[in-house]
């Protein structure tokens, strides 16, 4: 090989690392509801890791094995019947504040090394519970409904990086990620409300097409700001990814943040839906 040969090209590893995962997941979301729960729950409990990492990253004193202990509780609780899940965040917030004051950290950082923890796992824990239940709480339709939320952030995703990239030129945050631009924003709303009602009229009709597309916006519209926000938890702890465990996708965080905002929206829209008032269905 010469000396100026060019370096394998990685210009797709994004869209072939999607191609790949993309059927593993519809399988499991489709036969297996117990192994597509714990393959949420697996892939939230690195997201937390991640996160509690950048922590780390910051300069706080993290005790990040405290915290994943009750991360991976509060997760598990999200399988047992009842109000387990909210006596365990309870629990959360008793331990994780009660273990910094104790501990033989330095002071000045224990209070935002306890925020940053607390937060970390409330934030990971409960909307990854979110998605987990509306696997399980909503059957027959749970794999849809998973199947649904995945497909219009992903291609909601697609959409506003591909729109942006060649057509965008107002910046939307300047401050927060430059990349991402207005028309970028609008193509990925876009994507996002056609592949609603692409869902619709192919497997999913019980989804009434209103409804479909209004929660494909909200779904859009609130991945944009989970993306946001984690871009803002990663530039203040001057890191460009949370982790690079997904070839061409960073960490796990970096691929669940617009999942970890929409779960529980659009398990609080369907429920509306299915037991609301009459106006809404």
């Amino acid at each position: 090989m010469s000396d100026t040969a060019l370096p394998t090209p990685r210009r797709f590893t994004r869209e072939l690392t999607s191609l790949a995962v993309a059927p593993l997941l519809i399988w499991f979301i489709g036969w297996v509801p117990l192994a597509m729960v714990a393959t949420i729950a697996i892939a939230g409990i690195l997201a937390l890791w991640e996160f509690l990492a950048l922590g780390t990253a910051k300069g706080y004193p993290m005790l990040r094995w405290t915290s994943m202990i009750l991360g991976v509780v509060l997760v598990g609780s999200f399988m047992l019947p009842g109000k387990a899940p909210f006596l365990v965040v309870f629990l959360v917030l008793l331990v994780i504040p009660a273990v910094y004051s104790l501990a033989s950290i330095e002071l000045a950082e224990a209070l935002p090394a306890c925020a940053v923890s607390t937060f970390s796992v409330l934030y990971v824990g409960l909307t990854v519970g979110a998605s987990m239940r509306l696997r399980l709480d909503f059957e027959p339709r749970g794999g849809d409904l998973v199947f649904f939320l995945l497909m219009v952030v992903w291609l909601n995703d697609a959409g506003a990086y591909y729109v942006g990239k060649n057509f965008g030129k107002t910046k939307m945050s300047p401050r927060v990620s430059p990349k991402k631009t207005v028309e970028g924003l609008v193509g990925g709303l876009v994507t996002a409300m056609i592949t609603a009602a692409a869902i619709h009229y192919t497997f999913f009709p019980e989804f009434p097409l209103p409804h479909a597309m209004a929660a494909a916006l909200l779904l859009a519209l609130a991945g944009v700001v989970g993306d946001l926000a984690e871009s803002v938890w990663k530039r203040s702890a001057a890191v460009k990814d949370s982790g690079t465990l997904i070839p061409g996708h960073g960490g796990f965080l970096d691929r669940l943040d617009s999942i970890l905002f929409t779960a529980p929206i659009l398990y609080i829209y369907w429920a509306l839906l299915a037991n609301g008032p009459n106006w809404l269905k």
